[in-house]
Formats: C-alpha cells, sequence, structure tokens
C-alpha cells in the first residue's frame, strides 16, 4: 500500500510543531514546505534528532535519516520542511532503502592539519573549567551492593551504541546514562542537574525504575524524589535500583564519570568487586563527533564556556578522560579490567560482544548485536519519548551497526591536528587496544 505524501506531511508538521513549543527560537511564521528548519525555524543540531525520533515514533517504523543528514560523509547544514517530508514517503514507499547492508567503505584520505595544536599548559588551563568534586559518598548501610559494570570512557567515543548492544544480553542490565555515581548524596546530584540542561541527565535514573519495577514515570520520580528530599546516599539509590535486578548484572556508562578519578574511586566504594570496560574511540573521531554535536550545551560538570575552539575542547576532554581512566586502572586487578576499542566494535560486533561476555562471566546471546531492535526492552525509548532518551540522541539517525563509522572522521580530520600529549597517550592506549587506527 503506498503512503500518501499528504498523511506523511500531517505527521511531519505534527512534531515540528510540538518540537516549536519546547525549544528556544523566535520563529512566529506559519509553517510550511519551503521553510528552512535551521535558517528559518532555528533548530539547532539536537532539535534535528528529537524530530526525526518523533517522526519515527508516530509512524512506528524506522526510517534511515542518516541518509537524509548527510551528503559526501558531511552533514548538510539546512533542509527544508518539504525535503524531510519527501524523504520519509520515499522510504515508506521503499522500505528496502532503510535496511540496506552498507557496504565496504574505502579508508579516505586524510584531511590537512588546520589550527595550533593543544599543549601541557592549554590542559592545564581547561581542567579548571571542570567542577570540582565534592566529598565522597558513604558506602551503603548494609555493606557494599552487588557487583556492577562501569563502561568508561570520554563522551562521544560509542558508549552509546556499546550499552545498547549489552542491554541486549538478558544477563545484563544496561539503562541509560544515570549520572548518579558522581554525587555523593541524591539531593547533590538533583542541585546540579536542576534546570534545562540537566534535566535529560536525570531522566536515565527514571527510566531505569521503570523498567525494574513495571512502574509509571510518575511513580519512579516519586521515589527519586523522596530520596533526594532525605538527602540518601547514591550509594543506597543504587542499592534500591538493584533489589528489582534479580541475578542481573547492573552496567552504569555515563561518560561524565571519566572526569574525575575521586568519581571512578567512587565505585570501589559502593560496590563488590565492581568490573571496569574501558572503551576507546580514535581521538580525531571522538572530536568530530563531538564538533557534530553541539555538546558543550549538555555538559553539567563544565563551570563555564571557554575560549578554546570546540575542536580543542574536545581533544583536551579526551586526553583528560583517558588518563584519569587510565590512572584509575592502576589500582584496580586486571581481571577486573577490560579495554576495547569503539573501532573493533563496529567491525568487529560478534567478537568483541563474545570477549566482553567472557570478561563478565555471561552466556554470549546473538541479540547483542542487532541494537536497533526492542527499543523498550534496550530503554532506547526515554521516559516520555524517545527524543528525550538520556544518552547520544545521534543513535536513532541510524538502522544498524556501521562499520565505516569508524574512519569517517579521516575525511575532515588529521592526527597531524592533534597536541603531543594526546599523541603521547594515544601511543600508549595503542599498545592496549589493537586497531584503534582501523
Amino acid at each position: 500500500m503506498t503512503v500518501a505524501t499528504s498523511d506523511v506531511e500531517a505527521i511531519v508538521f505534527e512534531v515540528i510543531e510540538e518540537l516549536l513549543d519546547t525549544i528556544d527560537t523566535d520563529f512566529e511564521d506559519e509553517l510550511s514546505s519551503s521553510a528552512l528548519l535551521v535558517a528559518d525555524v532555528g533548530f539547532s543540531s539536537i532539535d534535528f534528532v528529537q524530530m526525526i525520533v518523533s517522526i519515527e515514533e508516530k509512524l512506528g517504523a524506522k526510517i534511515g535519516f542518516q541518509d537524509m543528514l548527510m551528503s559526501d560523509g558531511k552533514y548538510v547544514e539546512d533542509l527544508s520542511v518539504g525535503q524531510v517530508v519527501d524523504f520519509t514517503v520515499n522510504r515508506l514507499n521503499n522500505p528496502q532503502l532503510a535496511v540496506a547492508t552498507p557496504e565496504a567503505v574505502a579508508t579516505p584520505e586524510p584531511a590537512a592539519a588546520t589550527g595550533p595544536t593543544i599543549t601541557e599548559q592549554d590542559v592545564s588551563v581547561f581542567t579548571t573549567l571542570i567542577k570540582p568534586r565534592q566529598a565522597a559518598g558513604a558506602p551503603p548501610a548494609a555493606g557494599k551492593n552487588p557487583r556492577a559494570v562501569f563502561v568508561l570512557s570520554p563522551p562521544r567515543s560509542g558508549s552509546t551504541l556499546l550499552r545498547v548492544m549489552l542491554a541486549g544480553n538478558p544477563a545484563l542490565f544496561a539503562p541509560p546514562e544515570l549520572h548518579v555515581l558522581s554525587y555523593a548524596s541524591m539531593d547533590e546530584r538533583r542541585a546540579d542537574l536542576d534546570g534545562e540542561r540537566g534535566d535529560q541527565l536525570r531522566e536515565g535514573a527514571v527510566r531505569s525504575l521503570m523498567q525494574t519495577r513495571d512502574w509509571s514515570a510518575e511513580q519512579a520520580r516519586d521515589l527519586i524524589e523522596s530520596y533526594e528530599a532525605r538527602g540518601e546516599s547514591t550509594g543506597e539509590f543504587y542499592a534500591q535500583l538493584q533489589q528489582g535486578l534479580g541475578q542481573r548484572l547492573l552496567v552504569d556508562k555515563t561518560p561524565t564519570y571519566a572526569f574525575s578519578v575521586d568519581i571512578l574511586r567512587q565505585a570501589e566504594t559502593f560496590f563488590d568487586n565492581p568490573l571496569y570496560i574501558h572503551l576507546v574511540r580514535h581521538p580525531c573521531g571522538m572530536i568530530r563527533s563531538y564538533e557534530e554535536s553541539d555538546l558543550t550545551r549538555m555538559m553539567p560538570l563544565m563551570m563555564k564556556s571557554s575560549a578554546f575552539s570546540s575542536s580543542a575542547v574536545a581533544e583536551m576532554i579526551w586526553l583528560m578522560s583517558n588518563r584519569n581512566i587510565m590512572q584509575f586502572s592502576q589500582q584496580i586487578p586486571a581481571e577486573r579490567w577490560c579495554a576495547v576499542s569503539y573501532e573493533n566494535i563496529v567491525n568487529d560486533p560478534q567478537g568483541q560482544m563474545g570477549r566482553l561476555c567472557d570478561f563478565m562471566d555471561v552466556d554470549y546471546h546473538e541479540d547483542m548485536i542487532h541494537p536497533y531492535s526492542d527499543n523498550n526492552a534496550r530503554m532506547t525509548d526515554g521516559v516520555d519519548n524517545s527524543s528525550k532518551m538520556s544518552g547520544d540522541l545521534k543513535f536513532h539517525l541510524h538502522s544498524q551497526i556501521d562499520p565505516a563509522a569508524a574512519t569517517r572522521w579521516r575525511q575532515f580530520c588529521s592526527e597531524a591536528m592533534l597536541g603531543e600529549p594526546t599523541l603521547d597517550l594515544l601511543s600508549t592506549i595503542d599498545t592496549e587496544v589493537a586497531r584503534i587506527r582501523v
């Protein structure tokens, strides 16, 4: 049955008008097919993602909007409402286009380096922009919580993809970003994440309780608010969450934990012999992803904006986070530590998931390599809607694992743009995680 353009247009218009009620924009004209989403309507990159997630949600179909947003390996600068409608109609009437197997992509020629490289002095200045760590939380009253698994990485390292892959294993409970370990108490967490930028970061804990208790969002929020009102420790909240897991292992992936070694140490205080997965992505790939995502607006641990370029900020976050992770790893027995690269995951998903299952002592499950199925079970649907998922919203742009994502950055970046501190650490990590330079 052919889908009518008018039906799709009605849904797209409805989604955009709903978004206009929630975003800061000066657009007051009547919406039309010719309206440009950036130049006229005032969309940001995150607004684009929220729009397409909502469209897919209303249609009940995976469209594969990545192909609409990218042209010749670059993200388009703008799209009209009509282009979104036409693309959607075409995909609905030709569903094979949305699920086509990615073709092998030749490694593109590296881009030339531009701009100054960062120095250790730059890194020292940058670290002053990170909020200082508060006092450590107390161990749970009943003793340490059961073992949990922590995925440690800088932002934009592929941790959402890895999290959703792990969530496909019935022996694991891998919720959206919890943003819990960073704080000593739940009221401290509430104070730090209160407001427009932090609201979305608080939703992962809500979604987790909804999943484990079969609760409504209101019930989950009520419990969290009671913990906040009493100033309960974050360790006690973890205990509450784990009570609903049975024998499943909790997997907490929250990239900002790597902003402080003191945050990472708190995992040892709260849990019995926790396991750690160090997820590494090539710094150029992380930098490119960071710039595309306008991520600074979602960084609650950043005290203020900096005079550094976005690429320099991204590079220093990569460097600072991985330094902290590797320093922390020196305190952890080797049998509780596993390093894996994003590049290996997208090129060999089955092999890497099998390796991680062996590390966590759980059976491998085939669903792990099909991360774009069963949104509810994998908690990629958010609390109120998919566009409010805590984590990388760009996960929703794809319909399957894309090996080309490992090297796409080479069209725009070069290792020559990296500072000496970053290259030094990269060479060290390369000895721990093979093939990061695929």
